[in-house]
């Protein structure tokens, strides 16, 4: 009878282990996850250029608003 009850403790908190086990497998597969995307994100920033367009007073100081050229 008690030899029962170690065995079902001992089952308890082997299962307990494995849940966490999965849990923080979950969470490094989530957390390399996001940082893929957002390496993916700066890569497509990086490669985008602004044109600019208009003239900011008689300098000649130039400032472009939301154009984006993406062939460049």
């Amino acid at each position: 009878m008690v030899f029962g009850f170690f065995k079902k403790v001992i089952k308890y908190y082997i299962d307990k282990l494995r849940s966490w086990m999965r849990m923080q497998k979950f969470n490094l597969e989530l957390d390399n996850d996001i940082k893929k995307y957002f390496k993916e994100l700066d890569e497509e920033d990086k490669q985008l250029k602004i044109i600019e367009k208009g003239t900011f007073r008689e300098d000649g100081w130039s400032i472009s608003i939301g154009d984006v050229d993406k062939d460049a």
